[in-house]
């Protein structure tokens, strides 16, 4: 792939991840740690959520296209897991706003008890899956990142998100555990906020295109 194209994909998956990952936060921090229990606030949430999914797993994408060719193992093997998150969550999300609202509003949802996302539920088991495979992405993506001031950082909010994959595990089990997995709120926009400017940047002097 050219490294102008690695470099606006970078850029506007990154801003994507970014914003979408801003508009999830935003409701969240008003409910709290609790699930949503209405349509709307389950819309609030699941709707950036559903389309953070794609732009993070084209991120990673990017990242490995990015990654020179001695570190290229870290950033696939980031893939594989990025691609895990992609799919476990889009099952998450897709039920929720093509069943769970509508039939919250229906008001025959007890007919699917089953894909109802509510706490210690088969369906938030799958959730925290998808989330955990999301940290693991970015542990496992993260020695791709070079000595540069920026790098550096992002390197340690990767190294920090992907920290957090057994902690949100644990909330299926410890639910209160959740407030510890919040750092999210902070590691992952970080994160994916310098991203942007990188690719926005171009190319790092010590990390250069494998390309």
């Amino acid at each position: 792939m050219a490294q102008e194209s690695v470099l606006k994909i970078g850029f506007w998956s990154g801003l994507a991840s970014t914003v979408l990952s801003i508009i999830y936060i935003i409701p969240q921090l008003v409910i709290g740690i609790d699930l949503p229990a209405s349509p709307r606030d389950l819309l609030l949430i699941q709707g950036p959520s559903f389309f953070l999914a794609p732009s993070f797993l084209i991120l990673m994408i990017s990242i490995h296209h990015f990654a020179p060719v001695d570190r290229k193992i870290w950033s696939h093997i980031g893939v594989v897991f990025a691609v895990a998150y992609f799919v476990f969550v889009t099952i998450v999300y897709s039920v929720g706003l093509t069943i769970q609202i509508p039939h919250t509003i229906q008001g025959d949802l007890d007919k699917y008890q089953l894909l109802q996302y509510i706490p210690k539920s088969f369906m938030t088991a799958i959730d925290a899956l998808g989330y955990a495979s999301m940290s693991l992405a970015m542990l496992f993506a993260s020695p791709v990142f070079g000595t540069s001031k920026l790098q550096s950082w992002i390197r340690r909010l990767f190294i920090a998100n992907g920290i957090l994959a057994p902690v949100i595990l644990s909330t299926q089990v410890y639910p209160k555990i959740a407030y510890i997995g919040g750092f999210w709120i902070i590691t992952f926009p970080s994160a994916t906020c310098l991203l942007t400017i990188m690719f926005k940047k171009g190319y790092s002097k010590d990390c250069d295109s494998a390309n």
